[in-house]
């Protein structure tokens, strides 16, 4: 409303999971550019300049599949997925810095943002599911993404720099990694079990995020 109100630019975050009465209210806002408000028998006109860009994960199905209607108000960009696990990391390392420096105490910001984001966690963090499916490992019941590789990756260091050394550990990863990973408590924990079991702990550089995670879990 207020962004009709001033004539500005609007981002619609996560657009599959709105109710159904938000789509049906946002297709008359796109196609006549009014937001009727029938409880006091008015309506807010867009000013000039006035639109929306809204997004969506082509992964997560959402609360509510989008209606063909409002579809056909968009003009559809679909992002292409990393190329390959260096892209990703890129990726992760580059929003952490830029997303985790304000989640920090002020006196532990003389670090560089990047310092925090070691790129070997990221790497694991990224690209976990994805190992577990080339093993034919059992899947879990939702694939963690690149954002939310990064949301586990922000919530490790703000952990890290309010409850701990102020650099991310083993401890801090562990933690977010799981409650991640774990939608389902009884599927996924055993997904998790065996990744640990089989892929985890053979590998001599993830020892210390090996028991981290057996210690969350």
């Amino acid at each position: 409303m207020r962004a009709m109100e001033t004539g500005a630019l609007v981002r619609f975050e996560e657009l599959t999971r709105m109710p159904s009465d938000v789509q049906d209210t946002l297709i008359t806002v796109l196609s006549e550019k009014m937001l009727p408000i029938p409880e006091l028998n008015d309506a807010i006109h867009a000013r000039r300049g006035f639109n929306m860009i809204a997004t969506a994960n082509s992964r997560d199905k959402g609360v509510n599949e989008l209606s063909s209607a409002l579809k056909r108000r968009f003009n559809v960009v679909v992002l292409p997925l990393p190329t390959d696990i260096d892209e990703e990391v890129r990726i992760v390392v580059k929003r952490v810095g830029e997303i985790g420096h304000g989640l920090e105490p002020a006196e532990n910001r003389t670090r560089r943002p990047g310092d925090h984001a070691h790129r070997d966690d990221l790497s694991r963090v990224a690209r976990w599911p994805d190992i577990g499916r080339r093993l034919k490992l059992k899947s879990p019941s939702g694939s963690l993404s690149t954002a939310e590789a990064i949301a586990v990756t922000i919530g490790a260091w703000a952990e890290a720099g309010h409850f701990g050394s102020g650099t991310i550990d083993a401890q801090n990863m562990a933690a977010n990694l799981v409650g991640a990973i774990i939608k389902d408590p009884v599927q996924d924990k055993v997904v998790l079990q065996e990744y640990l079991e089989t892929v985890v702990r053979e590998r001599q550089p993830w020892g210390d995020l090996y028991g981290a995670i057996r210690e969350v879990m």
